[in-house]
């Protein structure tokens, strides 16, 4: 067991998914990456993760179908959508169905990494 705060980046993008993981274990984080839903699903459900920053369009889940199930079965783990869909009804529904905290593409991964903090702070 580790005493770092584990936090799950489920980027189908591979670099986008380095890049985010790098700054996160900088921050003293330890990053867990998946690449598509299936994966960010089991993941989030089976390991002792503290945060998860959720892409809403991955394979076979999307992060909507993602955030739900781990919504119902983990309601106060805080998770961050980063998406590059920006309409306002696509944040709305995100929210509603339990995220904490939506960012769109392209970012500042120092941002990120604030705003992670702050929704993990609140929690």
């Amino acid at each position: 067991m580790t005493d770092l705060k584990q936090v799950l980046v489920a980027e189908d993008d591979p670099g986008l998914n380095r890049l985010i993981s790098f700054k996160l274990e900088k921050e003293g984080f330890k990053a867990l990456s998946v690449f598509d839903g299936k994966a960010a699903l089991k993941t989030a459900l089976e390991e002792d993760i503290k945060a998860i920053i959720l892409d809403i369009m991955m394979p076979f889940l999307d992060g909507i179908q993602v955030l739900k199930k781990v919504h119902s079965a983990k309601p106060q783990l805080p998770v961050l959508i980063l998406s590059i869909k920006s309409r306002e009804n696509d944040l709305h529904q995100a929210l509603e169905l339990g995220a904490k905290d939506y960012m769109t593409k392209p970012f500042q991964p120092d941002d990120l990494i604030t705003r992670l903090k702050q929704i993990m702070e609140n929690d």
